[in-house]
């Protein structure tokens, strides 16, 4: 990684190595592995993967007839099991323990850069190194610690882009974020309407070249989307998001209202089945095509059928919501509450969880979730997971306050500049937090780490300024 300050040299790399130690005395030692609870060979255990024989045998025609999620983790997955066979999990934990590495690094980067003070800088990197979220996830078997580095490595290339006369950073952070849509489906196409001007911004005076890259990158995306809008008649990136809104919309809803729904007819008869249920379940309904392409034939969530049913269950959520739209928001606010609940209590963590239960402890007691559960006894409603309900709208706003201040009209793109890289992960938190709640109410917690590590990255920025009392110079000077 090259670093264009050399004063940071030093905390990145003290980061980076004491975060590698860890983890491998917790993998090694305490047994934070992941294959805790079941074999080496089991990929295809979640139901985003693809089936680990199928990427063994089949993995372009199964990728590419994929529609429940963007196709680059799945590619992964069929490169770990090519190179490492049986052992590709393992392969995939040390992948994710170097990743886990460069977040933290990465984070040293952002924070030094944007308060030109290594010491914050070091503080806010081992933080993240040290956060006991990051080592359960990287001994989990799905995109999250992925994910996070690419959306960490995003905010790292603006704070480049900010004096990279060349572009090539800009460039970089949108081929990030084509990554990052690629990779996991929360992050929609849409993201490009920002990602693209702020990358010319950055550049000033894209030349011919730069521009034909940018329009390559923008295409690729657009064309997996256009792929399901062909295959499945729908232009996204998932075919599952109807099955997520309709658990949203249905959850702690008026009974009254659901059965006058029912009565005239309007729902469809889908939801009487649970959402996500196996499709086995709807045939019956008349969701019955079948396929001669092994993934699409399965009874999970890569069947055939699969978007048909996702698509009448989002229908069906859409009445309901019109229907009971203050229920609805109570529910957006409850997954908020998931969304604010410490990452180590994500159910799927338990067992490693309980191998560094100290460790664990350490973030329950910092985030306050004894005292919130106390709080929520006494109320007697809602859910409020931790401190962070709080943090996050409060570091957000303080945030916006701080850019804002004394901000006058003709310099506000100077001052989207200069701010670019702290405003675009505001912005990517913001967005995380609303995608999330709105269209899933469960794993909230999972979808919220994505962007923790640059989360904190921005609290350590925000506080600094807070509490920093030297004369104010613009991020991107030299």
């Amino acid at each position: 990684m090259p670093h264009d300050h050399d004063t940071l040299r030093r905390p990145t790399m003290i980061v980076g190595a004491v975060h590698v130690v860890v983890a491998v005395l917790y993998w090694s030692v305490l047994g934070v592995t992941i294959v805790h609870d079941f074999g080496p060979d089991t990929w295809g255990w979640f139901s985003q993967n693809v089936p680990t024989e199928l990427l063994r045998t089949r993995a372009a025609e199964s990728i590419w007839y994929m529609h429940g999620q963007p196709p680059l983790w799945n590619v992964l997955g069929a490169v770990l099991i090519k190179l490492f066979g049986s052992l590709h999990m393992q392969a995939l934990q040390a992948l994710h323990i170097a990743l886990g590495a460069a977040i933290a690094s990465l984070c040293v980067q952002i924070v030094g850069r944007a308060t030109r003070s290594p010491r914050v800088a070091l503080l806010a990197g081992l933080v993240v190194a040290l956060h006991p979220a990051l080592f359960l996830f990287e001994a989990y078997a799905l995109y999250t610690t992925a994910a996070a580095f690419l959306i960490t490595s995003a905010a790292y290339l603006v704070t480049r882009a900010q004096k990279d006369a060349g572009g090539r950073a800009a460039i970089g952070f949108v081929a990030v974020m084509v990554a990052l849509m690629m990779t996991r489906s929360v992050y929609h196409l849409i993201l490009l309407l920002g990602v693209m001007p702020l990358a010319l911004l950055l550049i000033g005076r894209p030349t011919r070249r730069q521009l034909v890259l940018l329009l390559v990158l923008a295409l690729l995306p657009t064309a997996w989307y256009g792929k399901n809008r062909i295959q499945y008649g729908f232009f996204g990136a998932s075919s599952w998001y109807g099955m997520g809104l309709w658990r949203t919309a249905l959850f702690d809803q008026d009974r009254t209202v659901l059965d006058e729904l029912y009565a005239t007819g309007a729902l469809s008869p889908v939801v009487r089945v649970e959402a996500f249920a196996p499709p086995i379940e709807y045939r019956r309904l008349g969701y019955d095509q079948e396929s001669q392409i092994p993934l699409l034939s399965g009874n999970d969530s890569h069947n055939i059928n699969v978007p048909a049913i996702s698509r009448d269950y989002r229908s069906s959520a859409v009445l309901l919501i019109k229907a009971s739209p203050v229920q609805y928001l109570r529910n957006v606010i409850t997954a908020y509450g998931n969304f604010a609940t410490p990452s180590t209590d994500f159910v799927h963590l338990e067992k490693n969880r309980n191998r560094i239960r100290l460790h664990a402890s350490i973030e329950h007691a910092i985030l306050g979730r004894p005292f919130v559960a106390r709080l929520e006894d006494k109320l007697g409603s809602g859910y409020y997971g931790s401190l962070y309900f709080l943090l996050f709208p409060a570091v957000l706003l303080l945030y916006g306050y701080q850019v804002t201040r004394k901000l006058r009209p003709q310099d506000i793109v100077q001052r989207i500049h200069s701010e670019a890289a702290p405003l675009f992960m505001a912005v990517i938190i913001c967005y995380t937090i609303v995608i999330s709640c709105a269209m899933e109410l469960g794993e909230n917690l999972r979808f919220k780490f994505v962007i923790e590590p640059i989360f904190l990255a921005l609290s350590a920025i925000v506080c600094f300024r807070l509490l920093d009392r030297r004369p104010s110079r613009s991020p991107s000077a030299p």
